[in-house]
């Protein structure tokens, strides 16, 4: 299955289709451009007009599998559900599926983890925060502030949920060494999921 069908550009689509699996099985500092040309039967100089770089292309693909994962996970969101930890179980959930029917992706985001290009480093690091910051602020957006415990601070006990899900998720990319396995994911879910069963006992009436 085709990641970037909504490009009308076709050969810009191949190049992209191309790097998109280059840089799956190799990583980016192992990936050729001359591979990706030649999948793509293309010129290397047309790579070039449409990318400046290979660090701009790997860019550009990482952006977009992160967006990817990102907006499958917001698509699966019922907001007019406006219990916040019932929106947090869904996304929980629906992202997990979503890095599982991306292979590619998954297995890029894996790789991510290898690279010491600082620029690069500085630049996904931006876009994660962006993501995250985005995600967040949704699935926080118009709820009702009914169910929780009456004089608590809710706007605290949402950094205490947001900052908690993050730690649960930075602490589980330290055990599993970044694996984006089907059981390391579920194991993820699982965590999320258990501390989310305990805000709702701890925050809600």
């Amino acid at each position: 299955m085709s990641e970037f069908l909504e490009k009308i550009d076709a050969k810009r689509n191949r190049i992209l289709e191309a790097a998109l699996v280059e840089f799956a099985d190799k990583g980016y500092k192992k990936a050729s451009t001359n591979t990706i040309v030649r999948e793509a039967k293309v010129s290397k100089g047309l790579l070039f007009h449409y990318f400046i770089s290979k660090k701009d292309l790997y860019i550009y693909i990482f952006k977009h599998a992160k967006d990817t994962i990102k907006n499958d996970t917001l698509e699966k969101i019922n907001f007019l559900d406006t219990d916040v930890l019932s929106r947090l179980r869904t996304a929980t959930i629906a992202k997990t599926d979503a890095y599982n029917n991306h292979k590619l992706f998954t297995k890029i985001l894996e790789k991510h983890q290898l690279i010491t290009d600082e620029n690069i480093i500085k630049e996904t690091s931006e876009i994660i925060i962006r993501n995250n910051e985005e995600l967040f602020t949704k699935i926080f957006n118009n709820i009702d502030y009914y169910l929780f415990i009456e004089k608590i601070n809710i706007n605290h006990s949402l950094k205490v949920i947001q900052w908690t899900i993050e730690r649960i998720t930075n602490d589980w990319k330290v055990d599993n060494n970044c694996k984006l396995t089907k059981r390391s994911l579920e194991l993820l879910k699982m965590d999320v999921i258990r501390f989310l069963d305990l805000f709702t006992t701890a925050f809600y009436r």
